[in-house]
């Protein structure tokens, strides 16, 4: 978790100068949120605070792109579940991410059995997103923004690897210097949906 400690206030302080510039702190796209927001605000994250499975744990991850796609992936210390375990089943989102540390801009691969379908892509598995985070309240981030995307998703023991259109995602390999493990939970100081971002590992891309 030494990776977390260092990266994380330089990742913060960066979405925070972002998100003061004139941005407006929620511009969440209601198609996607509104299904299951009454459904993630109802959620008891018990997990916060608490010790979480191997999969969270980082031990290696990567952002390269070659013509117009994004190849994203992480190595992680335990089995990814292909299916829903114990702690996903018990938090409103858990997940990886790929983020650009100056904008907040990153792509998410999110399960979230939970609080319901926001996806065409795997409705009730692993499927992708494109996010931006703002600064935190009583988590690390706060969710900005949530947008729709296709993205092949390749989960192997404790490896999962996504591929996307850069057109998708809204960004480059390139702009992308920092990779996580997260869950979502409630929190009233992130504004309209409530909804912020605690990070449980991070590795520097």
């Amino acid at each position: 978790m030494s990776a977390l400690r260092s990266l994380l206030p330089c990742l913060s302080a960066a979405i925070v100068l972002t998100a003061c510039e004139g941005t407006v702190l929620l511009e969440a796209d209601a198609p996607v949120v509104e299904p299951h927001l009454a459904a993630a605000q109802s959620v008891v994250t018990s997990y916060v605070g608490s010790t979480y499975p191997a999969y969270s744990d980082l031990k290696g991850a990567s952002a390269e792109g070659t013509a117009g796609s994004l190849h994203l992936s992480v190595d992680t210390e335990g089995t990814i579940p292909r299916h829903p375990d114990a702690f996903i089943g018990s938090v409103a989102v858990f997940g990886y991410g790929w983020v650009d540390g100056d904008t907040g801009d990153g792509v998410v691969a999110v399960i979230h059995p939970l609080i319901g379908r926001d996806s065409n892509q795997n409705p009730d598995g692993w499927h992708t997103h494109p996010v931006t985070l703002g600064a935190g309240s009583a988590f690390d981030f706060c969710i900005i923004s949530i947008g729709t995307s296709q993205g092949g998703i390749a989960n192997t023991g404790g490896n999962l690897r996504l591929n996307m259109a850069g057109r998708q995602a809204g960004l480059a390999a390139e702009d992308m210097d920092v990779a996580a493990s997260f869950i979502v939970a409630v929190d009233a100081g992130c504004g309209g949906l409530g909804l912020g971002v605690k990070v449980l590992d991070a590795l520097s891309l």
